[in-house]
């Protein structure tokens, strides 16, 4: 089984290095496979084996391309490729079944796919568990991408994220993850300026602040 490397283990050599690639596939496999089996996904019968490996190559290829970027110091450095490959198959794997969730497999007969509601109100807490995982681990890269944002995107982006936040209670995962990169999300909640030009110019650095943070962030 592959260890679970970390970025910052791995040089310029390791990176190219198809060994390393080959073993984090042959470790996520298994856990796309199980996830496929269990998607309850009635046009994948059959093809199981298929769809799991495309997801699994896939997530690898990103997580590949992530850490090239990561070692330019374009990205936050990797903590675990491991952590990382599986959020990526996981959230590749749940836009594919979101996708093909309503479709029917074709009858012996060579019937044509045929749409179907489907309905399904039992959730699995398993599922429910892994969702969050890879919720945190997107914040957390998130308030990594985040703190490196030149200074005016940055206080347009926190002055909105805190303006939206109740932050009179426990800190939420956001608020820590900010923390632990040395911001205090606190420190931004201000009210709007009476100055229009003021305003638009807010407006202008959260708008591309925002789209830095999507174009930054693909996982």
């Amino acid at each position: 089984m592959v260890t679970d490397t970390t970025y910052t283990g791995l040089d310029e050599q390791q990176l190219g290095d198809g060994q390393t690639w080959y073993d984090l596939y042959n470790w996520l496999l298994p856990l796309v496979e199980m996830w496929v089996r269990d998607s309850g996904v009635t046009s994948w019968y059959g093809q199981q084996r298929e769809i799991a490996e495309d997801v699994a190559h896939e997530a690898v290829a990103r997580t590949f391309r992530y850490n090239q970027r990561a070692h330019r110091g374009e990205m936050p450095p990797i903590g675990s490729l491991k952590a990382l490959s599986r959020v990526i198959a996981r959230n590749y794997f749940r836009d594919w079944r979101k996708k093909d969730w309503c479709l029917v497999r074709p009858t012996q007969d060579g019937d044509l796919y045929q749409s179907s509601i489907v309905t399904c109100d039992v959730v699995d807490a398993s599922q429910v568990a892994i969702d969050h995982l890879m919720m945190d681990a997107i914040i957390v890269m998130v308030a990594q991408v985040v703190a490196k944002f030149p200074r005016g995107q940055k206080v347009a982006l926190l002055t909105d994220l805190a303006n939206m936040s109740d932050l009179d209670g426990e800190p939420s995962l956001l608020e820590q993850a900010l923390q632990a990169v040395g911001v205090q999300l606190s420190d931004y909640k201000r009210p709007r300026s009476d100055d229009p030009g003021e305003r638009g110019r807010y407006a202008a650095l959260r708008s591309i602040a925002y789209k830095r943070l999507k174009h930054e962030v693909q996982v």
